[in-house]
Protein backbone atom coordinates (compact mmCIF):
# COMPACT_ATOMS: atom_id res chain seq x y z
CA UNK A 1 0.00 0.00 0.00
CA UNK A 2 2.59 2.57 0.48
CA UNK A 3 4.46 2.01 -2.41
CA UNK A 4 1.37 2.09 -4.59
CA UNK A 5 0.49 5.85 -2.73
CA UNK A 6 3.48 7.48 -1.16
CA UNK A 7 5.07 8.97 -4.75
CA UNK A 8 1.69 10.46 -5.64
CA UNK A 9 0.19 11.33 -2.29
CA UNK A 10 -2.65 9.88 -2.89
CA UNK A 11 -4.17 9.66 0.82
CA UNK A 12 -1.99 12.33 2.03
CA UNK A 13 -3.45 14.65 4.84
CA UNK A 14 -6.51 12.17 4.26
CA UNK A 15 -8.14 9.57 6.81
CA UNK A 16 -7.51 5.96 5.72
CA UNK A 17 -10.57 3.48 6.47
CA UNK A 18 -9.36 0.00 6.26
CA UNK A 19 -12.92 -2.00 5.60
CA UNK A 20 -14.02 -5.08 3.33
CA UNK A 21 -14.46 -8.72 3.68
CA UNK A 22 -10.69 -9.06 3.83
CA UNK A 23 -9.96 -7.19 7.00
CA UNK A 24 -12.22 -10.59 8.97
CA UNK A 25 -9.37 -12.39 7.99
CA UNK A 26 -6.89 -10.30 9.90
CA UNK A 27 -5.74 -11.38 13.68
CA UNK A 28 -5.75 -8.40 15.91
CA UNK A 29 -2.18 -8.30 15.88
CA UNK A 30 -1.68 -8.45 12.00
CA UNK A 31 -4.30 -5.18 12.19
CA UNK A 32 -2.01 -3.46 14.57
CA UNK A 33 0.89 -3.97 12.31
CA UNK A 34 -0.74 -2.76 9.58
CA UNK A 35 -2.15 0.35 11.48
CA UNK A 36 1.28 1.58 12.73
CA UNK A 37 2.67 1.65 9.32
CA UNK A 38 0.41 3.77 8.00
CA UNK A 39 2.03 6.75 8.75
CA UNK A 40 4.37 5.69 6.04
CA UNK A 41 1.60 6.39 3.25
CA UNK A 42 1.70 10.15 4.53
CA UNK A 43 -2.18 10.08 5.60
CA UNK A 44 -3.46 12.00 8.29
CA UNK A 45 -4.83 9.59 10.03
CA UNK A 46 -6.53 5.48 10.04
CA UNK A 47 -9.80 3.77 11.52
CA UNK A 48 -10.57 0.09 10.69
CA UNK A 49 -13.99 -1.24 11.34
CA UNK A 50 -14.26 -3.69 14.00
CA UNK A 51 -15.54 -7.52 14.41
CA UNK A 52 -15.99 -10.23 17.03
CA UNK A 53 -11.85 -10.66 16.60
CA UNK A 54 -11.77 -7.05 17.52
CA UNK A 55 -14.30 -7.67 20.43
CA UNK A 56 -12.21 -10.72 21.65
CA UNK A 57 -9.44 -8.53 22.28
CA UNK A 58 -10.92 -6.26 24.33
CA UNK A 59 -11.94 -8.99 26.86
CA UNK A 60 -9.10 -11.19 26.69
CA UNK A 61 -7.14 -8.11 28.13
CA UNK A 62 -9.97 -7.10 30.45
CA UNK A 63 -11.31 -3.81 29.00
CA UNK A 64 -14.33 -5.52 27.63
CA UNK A 65 -16.26 -2.15 28.03
CA UNK A 66 -14.36 -0.09 26.19
CA UNK A 67 -15.05 -2.01 22.62
CA UNK A 68 -17.49 -0.22 20.22
CA UNK A 69 -18.16 -1.38 16.85
CA UNK A 70 -17.57 0.64 13.98
CA UNK A 71 -18.25 0.33 10.35
CA UNK A 72 -19.44 2.54 7.25
CA UNK A 73 -23.07 3.81 7.23
CA UNK A 74 -25.33 2.51 5.18
CA UNK A 75 -24.48 5.49 2.27
CA UNK A 76 -20.66 6.65 2.67
CA UNK A 77 -18.53 8.61 0.63
CA UNK A 78 -15.18 8.43 -0.46
CA UNK A 79 -12.12 10.61 -1.89
CA UNK A 80 -10.71 7.42 -3.75
CA UNK A 81 -10.02 3.56 -2.86
CA UNK A 82 -7.15 1.37 -2.66
CA UNK A 83 -8.00 -2.68 -3.76
CA UNK A 84 -6.28 -5.11 -2.29
CA UNK A 85 -6.74 -8.58 -3.15
CA UNK A 86 -4.89 -10.34 -0.11
CA UNK A 87 -5.01 -13.90 -2.14
CA UNK A 88 -2.40 -11.53 -4.61
CA UNK A 89 0.39 -10.36 -1.49
CA UNK A 90 3.48 -12.10 -1.78
CA UNK A 91 6.19 -11.32 0.79
CA UNK A 92 8.05 -7.84 -0.41
CA UNK A 93 11.08 -6.23 0.88
CA UNK A 94 11.19 -2.33 1.42
CA UNK A 95 14.62 -1.85 0.49
CA UNK A 96 16.73 1.47 1.25
CA UNK A 97 15.97 4.67 2.03
CA UNK A 98 12.14 4.75 2.31
CA UNK A 99 9.27 2.13 3.56
CA UNK A 100 7.49 2.92 -0.26
CA UNK A 101 10.73 1.33 -2.18
CA UNK A 102 9.28 -1.80 -2.22
CA UNK A 103 9.99 -5.32 -4.39
CA UNK A 104 9.02 -8.57 -3.97
CA UNK A 105 11.98 -10.71 -2.28
CA UNK A 106 11.32 -13.18 -5.79
CA UNK A 107 12.27 -10.20 -7.70
CA UNK A 108 15.15 -8.88 -5.78
CA UNK A 109 16.90 -12.20 -5.77
CA UNK A 110 16.17 -13.10 -9.32
CA UNK A 111 17.21 -9.39 -9.96
CA UNK A 112 20.80 -10.16 -8.77
CA UNK A 113 23.53 -7.23 -8.89
CA UNK A 114 22.23 -5.62 -11.95
CA UNK A 115 18.73 -4.55 -9.93
CA UNK A 116 20.89 -4.11 -6.53
CA UNK A 117 23.02 -1.93 -8.67
CA UNK A 118 20.59 0.19 -9.12
CA UNK A 119 18.50 0.40 -6.15
CA UNK A 120 21.90 1.19 -4.71
CA UNK A 121 21.93 4.15 -7.08
CA UNK A 122 18.21 5.35 -6.24
CA UNK A 123 19.09 5.19 -2.44
CA UNK A 124 22.36 7.11 -2.57
CA UNK A 125 20.95 10.16 -4.74
CA UNK A 126 18.55 10.35 -1.39
CA UNK A 127 21.76 11.40 0.66
CA UNK A 128 23.48 14.37 1.38
CA UNK A 129 26.72 12.41 0.77
CA UNK A 130 26.59 11.05 -2.81
CA UNK A 131 29.98 9.81 -2.93
CA UNK A 132 29.03 7.22 -0.70
CA UNK A 133 28.88 3.34 -1.43
CA UNK A 134 26.64 1.03 0.50
CA UNK A 135 27.73 -2.52 -1.76
CA UNK A 136 24.62 -3.63 -2.25
CA UNK A 137 25.81 -5.70 -5.42
CA UNK A 138 28.47 -6.93 -3.05
CA UNK A 139 26.10 -8.92 -0.77
CA UNK A 140 24.77 -10.97 -3.78
CA UNK A 141 25.89 -14.60 -4.80
CA UNK A 142 24.70 -18.23 -5.03
CA UNK A 143 21.58 -16.61 -6.06
CA UNK A 144 20.70 -14.96 -3.19
CA UNK A 145 20.82 -11.47 -1.84
CA UNK A 146 22.69 -11.96 1.92
CA UNK A 147 22.49 -10.04 4.90
CA UNK A 148 24.52 -9.10 7.74
CA UNK A 149 21.77 -8.60 10.34
CA UNK A 150 18.15 -8.92 11.38
CA UNK A 151 15.78 -7.72 14.09
CA UNK A 152 12.07 -8.14 14.54
CA UNK A 153 11.41 -5.02 17.29
CA UNK A 154 9.20 -2.58 17.72
CA UNK A 155 4.93 -1.73 17.86
CA UNK A 156 4.98 -3.17 14.31
CA UNK A 157 7.35 -5.85 14.35
CA UNK A 158 7.97 -7.04 17.94
CA UNK A 159 3.87 -8.25 18.55
CA UNK A 160 3.55 -11.37 20.12
CA UNK A 161 1.76 -13.48 17.06
CA UNK A 162 5.41 -12.30 14.81
CA UNK A 163 7.65 -13.58 17.54
CA UNK A 164 5.44 -17.01 17.78
CA UNK A 165 5.84 -17.33 14.27
CA UNK A 166 9.54 -16.62 14.39
CA UNK A 167 10.34 -19.05 17.36
CA UNK A 168 8.54 -21.78 15.19
CA UNK A 169 10.38 -20.94 11.58
CA UNK A 170 13.41 -21.42 13.38
CA UNK A 171 13.05 -24.09 16.21
CA UNK A 172 15.46 -26.48 16.05
CA UNK A 173 17.91 -24.08 13.69
CA UNK A 174 20.76 -22.01 13.56
CA UNK A 175 21.54 -18.45 12.66
CA UNK A 176 24.88 -19.75 12.11
CA UNK A 177 28.41 -18.75 13.70
CA UNK A 178 29.32 -16.22 11.04
CA UNK A 179 28.38 -12.70 10.25
CA UNK A 180 24.97 -12.84 10.43
CA UNK A 181 23.23 -11.55 13.63
CA UNK A 182 19.59 -12.25 14.67
CA UNK A 183 17.46 -9.97 17.40
CA UNK A 184 14.56 -9.91 18.93
CA UNK A 185 12.67 -7.10 21.09
CA UNK A 186 8.72 -7.73 21.86
CA UNK A 187 6.81 -4.91 21.84
CA UNK A 188 5.84 -4.91 25.32
CA UNK A 189 6.68 -6.56 28.65
CA UNK A 190 3.39 -8.72 28.89
CA UNK A 191 4.41 -9.98 25.85
CA UNK A 192 7.99 -11.16 26.59
CA UNK A 193 6.36 -12.96 29.77
CA UNK A 194 4.17 -14.50 27.69
CA UNK A 195 6.85 -15.75 25.38
CA UNK A 196 9.27 -16.30 28.17
CA UNK A 197 6.14 -18.94 29.41
CA UNK A 198 5.64 -20.85 26.39
CA UNK A 199 8.93 -21.59 25.54
CA UNK A 200 9.09 -19.34 22.43
CA UNK A 201 11.93 -17.38 23.69
CA UNK A 202 13.93 -20.48 24.62
CA UNK A 203 13.71 -21.87 20.91
CA UNK A 204 14.46 -18.40 19.65
CA UNK A 205 17.57 -18.11 21.84
CA UNK A 206 18.94 -21.52 21.04
CA UNK A 207 18.53 -20.69 17.46
CA UNK A 208 20.87 -17.94 18.19
CA UNK A 209 19.19 -15.24 18.90
CA UNK A 210 19.78 -12.29 21.19
CA UNK A 211 16.71 -11.52 23.04
CA UNK A 212 16.44 -7.37 24.28
CA UNK A 213 14.52 -6.25 26.43
CA UNK A 214 10.80 -4.19 25.42
CA UNK A 215 12.16 -1.61 23.49
CA UNK A 216 11.42 1.26 20.26
CA UNK A 217 15.03 1.75 20.00
CA UNK A 218 16.20 0.01 16.15
CA UNK A 219 12.92 2.32 14.80
CA UNK A 220 15.09 5.83 16.04
CA UNK A 221 18.66 4.13 15.27
CA UNK A 222 19.46 3.47 18.90
CA UNK A 223 20.53 -0.61 19.64
CA UNK A 224 21.97 -2.90 17.02
CA UNK A 225 23.39 -0.45 14.61
CA UNK A 226 24.69 -2.51 11.93
CA UNK A 227 28.33 -1.88 10.62
CA UNK A 228 29.81 0.35 8.13
CA UNK A 229 28.09 -0.64 4.60
CA UNK A 230 26.08 -3.38 6.64
CA UNK A 231 22.60 -4.51 5.15
CA UNK A 232 20.26 -4.75 7.90
CA UNK A 233 16.62 -6.88 7.39
CA UNK A 234 14.25 -5.41 10.03
CA UNK A 235 10.59 -5.80 10.85
CA UNK A 236 10.24 -2.12 12.22
CA UNK A 237 8.71 0.70 10.87
CA UNK A 238 10.89 3.05 9.49
CA UNK A 239 14.23 2.52 7.21
CA UNK A 240 15.51 6.04 6.59
CA UNK A 241 18.94 6.97 6.37
CA UNK A 242 19.91 7.99 9.88
CA UNK A 243 17.05 5.64 11.63
CA UNK A 244 19.38 2.88 11.82
CA UNK A 245 22.12 4.35 13.57
CA UNK A 246 24.37 5.48 10.48
CA UNK A 247 25.77 9.02 10.23
CA UNK A 248 25.87 9.35 6.66
CA UNK A 249 27.20 12.79 7.01
CA UNK A 250 29.97 11.60 8.54
CA UNK A 251 30.70 9.38 6.23
CA UNK A 252 29.68 6.01 7.47
CA UNK A 253 26.58 4.31 6.39
CA UNK A 254 24.35 1.08 6.55
CA UNK A 255 21.28 -0.16 4.72
CA UNK A 256 18.14 -1.00 6.59
CA UNK A 257 15.22 -2.77 4.80
CA UNK A 258 12.23 -3.75 6.02
CA UNK A 259 10.14 -6.87 5.67
CA UNK A 260 7.74 -8.89 7.64
CA UNK A 261 8.91 -11.22 10.59
CA UNK A 262 8.52 -14.18 8.99
CA UNK A 263 10.46 -13.76 6.36
CA UNK A 264 13.52 -12.27 8.44
CA UNK A 265 13.42 -15.31 10.74
CA UNK A 266 13.33 -17.25 7.39
CA UNK A 267 16.44 -14.86 6.28
CA UNK A 268 17.85 -16.58 10.02
CA UNK A 269 17.09 -19.65 9.28
CA UNK A 270 19.53 -19.43 6.39
CA UNK A 271 22.00 -17.77 7.91
CA UNK A 272 21.58 -14.76 6.19
CA UNK A 273 20.58 -15.75 2.86
CA UNK A 274 17.39 -13.19 1.73
CA UNK A 275 14.16 -15.74 1.75
CA UNK A 276 10.68 -15.47 1.89
CA UNK A 277 8.56 -16.89 4.65
CA UNK A 278 6.80 -18.89 2.01
CA UNK A 279 9.90 -20.87 1.01
CA UNK A 280 9.34 -22.06 4.72
CA UNK A 281 7.44 -25.03 6.23
CA UNK A 282 6.23 -24.14 9.62
CA UNK A 283 3.34 -24.68 12.09
CA UNK A 284 1.54 -20.64 13.19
Amino acid sequence: VIGAVFANGYVKNKVMEFVGPGVAGLSADFRIGIDVMTTETTCLSSIWTTDDTIKDFYEVHGRAGEYKKLAPGPVAYYDGMVYVDLSQVKPMIAMPFHPSHVYTIKELNEGGKDLLAEIEEQAVSMLDNKELSLGLADKYYDGKMHCDQGLIAGCSGGLYENLVAAAHILKGKSIGSERFAFSVYPSSHPIYMELMRNGALADLMDAGAVVRSAFCGPCFGAGDTPNNKGFSIRHTTRNFPNREGSKPGKGQIASVALMDARSVAATAANQGALTSATEEEYDE
